[in-house]
């Protein structure tokens, strides 16, 4: 039989059902043959181009030479990753509640929520531009999974797809999602941690179409560039972001507390507030807002700044009493005492990493501030300076080139000539110096409702905010999850953007469960570069049996063991 004729064999691989056929077709007076998928598209089929194969001419140079599968030609996916991210979207019927949701509308054969996975897909794990999005995607087999031509998803089929859709939208479809999660999961999570972070970007400052870009503190020192910020809540069972709320960057925690609050009263799934915790740290804290949390009823344990109760600095470390957790020993000191009005529960904590911290910080400033010391003393001693030069001045001089918590404290300054000050010396009091650490430093303050709690309860619960720590640091992770660089200027880009980040973290977060379900513990990035390097295997051999003489079969390639592992486990989700 002619293989240059037209073929419609479907053939079906070795893996379990995947339908495809090969298909000629014509440019420029030239035959070119690929192999294709059928999909449905606005209810009619439309064949899918996974693998091109070239020429007539090509085919036979690769097929001719021995007997009837001797020879083949091999072409390999990364397919671990992508193949478990689309089970678990699968598993949570993710694509079903994004089209309940979200707006319809197809472009390119792909429907809106099927950019969007992709979408959630790529960042997970290789972070980049939508503009590069066709040349990774071509390197996997996500094409095949989903059914798409990969050169068709331009940047521009991104933008048409992520356009059209309002703030509201998102929302409902969020929080959709994490009710179905919730329900899938059991998931009933009594103890919520919430905290903030922000993102740079490199949004111009004449651009006036991003109201959501603002110069703010910036928690990665960019305080040059503007930025937006976004607020999740966690908790130890879930272990994914939930109820995310972006917002201007140029709106600080404390003032984003109430109208988050808010948010997580309507929109956390099943939330009962009178089982609720919720744990924030000393950023969000003011009288207001902590008289808001009270009269919503929710339960709460948060840090707060010792300058509101000084007089706790005063209680010796002696008095303090050990607690073990995680197999280390925290010293503690409980007691009740008035704030704001109201007594209220304190715990107060020694943090050997918080006292390290302020050690070194002091002592940085001690540093800066001597050799700006030595600058004026060398100003001072110049002919050539214009600088008044009379006591009062230079101490008023003296006053202004000293920074710094507790460094007025500690530099003493002794100047030397009247009516004109011809030199200056300082010294540092180490004994000033080392009881402002025995006494200040390393001291942490915690206040709760909860009086019928432990000490123990308590500090392990707040001690659980390196889960949303986590969540940011996966954020921020350049290799996987990250949010930045966004490539998108205007507002609702920018919160579909970071929709499609999140999901893409829920996704893996799930994964990551179900794996400790079944007694593998990893963390998030491991776990995508691990699947990351399981490779799936295309044979193509000539083969008598099929009409197009041609057979093609999919096989994985050897995996190590941690992989093996992995891979068995997620084939019995």
């Amino acid at each position: 039989m002619p293989i240059d004729r037209h073929i419609d064999e479907v053939y079906t691989t070795k893996r379990g059902g995947c339908m495809a056929s090969l298909q000629k077709r014509n440019n420029k007076g030239h035959d070119y043959w690929y192999v294709v998928e059928s999909k449905r598209v606005n209810g009619k089929p439309r064949p899918i181009v996974i693998q091109y194969l070239g020429t007539i001419e090509n085919i036979l140079r690769h097929f001719r030479e021995g007997p009837d599968d001797s020879q083949a030609q091999y072409k390999s996916y990364e397919h671990g990753a992508v193949a478990a991210l689309f089970k678990i979207a699968q598993k949570t019927d993710l694509l079903r509640i994004m089209a309940e949701y979200l707006p319809s509308q197809t472009r390119d054969g792909l429907k809106r929520e099927e950019t969007l996975l992709l979408a959630a897909i790529h960042r997970v794990i290789k972070p980049g531009s939508k503009k590069k999005f066709a040349k990774w995607a071509s390197t996997t087999s996500l094409p095949a999974l989903i059914k798409f031509n990969p050169e068709e998803i331009t940047s521009q089929h991104f933008w048409d797809q992520m356009d059209g859709i309002t703030e509201q939208q998102l929302q409902n479809c969020e929080d959709a999602i994490t009710r179905h999660i919730f329900k899938l999961y059991s998931f009933q999570p009594d103890k919520l941690i919430l905290d903030y972070t922000n993102y740079y970007s490199y949004i111009a400052t004449a651009n006036e179409k991003s109201t959501l870009a603002k110069r703010g503190h910036n928690k990665q020192k960019r305080y040059d560039l503007r930025q937006y910020s976004l607020a999740v809540v966690t908790s130890k069972d879930v272990l994914f972001p939930l109820c995310s709320y972006v917002y201007e960057g140029n709106i600080n925690d404390q003032s984003v507390f109430p109208l988050y609050l808010d948010q997580i009263r309507a929109r956390v799934p099943d939330l009962d507030v009178a089982k609720t915790t919720l744990v924030f740290d000393g950023g969000s804290n003011n009288k207001d807002n902590l008289i808001k949390i009270e009269s919503e009823k929710l339960h709460y344990i948060c840090a707060l700044s010792l300058s509101v109760c000084k007089e706790l600095y005063d209680i010796n470390r002696e008095s303090y009493e050990p607690i073990r957790i995680n197999d280390k020993d925290v010293l503690c000191y409980r007691l009740r005492r008035e704030i704001w009005g109201k007594e209220r529960e304190c715990l107060l904590i020694d943090s050997p990493a918080l006292l390290e911290g302020q050690v070194r910080d002091l002592d940085k400033n001690l540093t800066k501030n001597q050799e700006r010391l030595a600058e004026l003393l060398e100003t001072i001693r110049s002919d050539k300076s214009r600088i008044k030069k009379d006591p009062a001045s230079i101490r008023e001089r003296i006053k202004k080139t000293i920074t710094g918590a507790h460094q007025h404290d500690l530099i003493k300054v002794e100047i030397e000539g009247d009516p004109v000050v011809t030199s200056l010396s300082w010294r540092i009091d180490e004994d000033a110096r080392q009881d402002i650490i025995n006494r200040l430093f390393g001291k942490k303050l915690l206040i709760s409702d909860h009086t019928d709690w432990s000490t123990y309860e308590i500090l392990s619960t707040y001690n659980n905010q390196y889960l949303i720590e986590n969540v940011f640091r996966d954020t921020k992770n350049p290799h996987h999850f990250a949010i930045r660089p966004q490539y998108h200027w205007t507002d609702m880009k920018t919160r579909v953007h970071i929709f499609c980040c999140l999901l893409g973290l829920v996704l893996t977060s799930l994964l990551r469960k179900e794996l400790l379900d079944r007694g593998i513990v990893i963390g998030n990035a491991a776990l995508i570069e691990e699947l990351s390097e399981i490779r799936e295997v295309w044979v193509f051999k000539k083969s008598k049996k099929n009409k197009s003489g041609l057979k093609i079969d999919k096989e994985l390639e050897m995996m190590n063991s941690q992989q093996e592992q992995i891979w068995s486990a997620i084939s019995s989700i």
